[in-house]
């Protein structure tokens, strides 16, 4: 087990949450400047049009995770042997990510309060889960309550297919866990 196979998994989380997340900002300054109302007007459906703005926050976060990962694998890191199943994992955390942005959007008043909530959904659910250091070295209350961040969920993944080789079957569970999580606050 090398501790810096941590690295890029838990700062990519952390990034991808940053760069998710900034888009209820970006989802509230559409809704003030009435450019989801004129969306409305096109001769697209609602589920399309949303399924687009889904798509696109993904779609970053994924480049967000590709960027990690590819400087890590550049300074050397591993990341054991099925990419496959490391991007399964990376895929269902984006996509409970985003999910998270669309379900709190709505709640959003102002950008400075999207700002500061970016800040503290990513600066606090990120460690929590695990993504600076291994929930193996933390007191169990704190590995339990781990278990309410997203990240906790991924970085296990990551951890299987990293550092014991795992495979689909091994990583079943987490990405079980953030796709339910995806499709509850979906339907939020």
């Amino acid at each position: 087990i090398n501790g810096f196979n941590q690295s890029a998994p838990g700062m990519g989380s952390l990034y991808v949450m940053f760069t998710v997340l900034g888009g209820m900002a970006v989802l509230l300054r559409e809704r003030n400047q009435w450019t989801l109302q004129r969306l409305m007007a096109l001769p697209l459906s609602r589920a399309q049009i949303l399924g687009a703005k889904i798509g696109v926050y993904f779609s970053l976060g994924m480049i967000q995770y590709f960027i990690v990962f590819a400087v890590g694998a550049a300074a050397g890191m591993d990341f054991g042997t099925n990419p496959l199943v490391l991007l399964a994992v990376m895929a269902a955390f984006v996509l409970c990510i985003t999910a998270l942005t669309f379900a709190l959007a709505p709640l959003i008043k102002s950008e400075g309060q999207a700002r500061g909530l970016v800040l503290l959904l990513s600066l606090s659910l990120a460690p929590l889960g695990g993504a600076w250091w291994p929930l193996e070295i933390v007191p169990q209350f704190m590995q339990t309550l781990g278990r309410l961040s997203p990240v906790a969920w991924a970085m296990e993944g990551f951890h299987d297919i990293i550092w014991y080789n795992g495979g689909f079957t091994d990583v079943l569970l987490e990405i079980s866990v953030l796709l339910v999580v995806s499709a509850v606050l979906f339907a939020i």
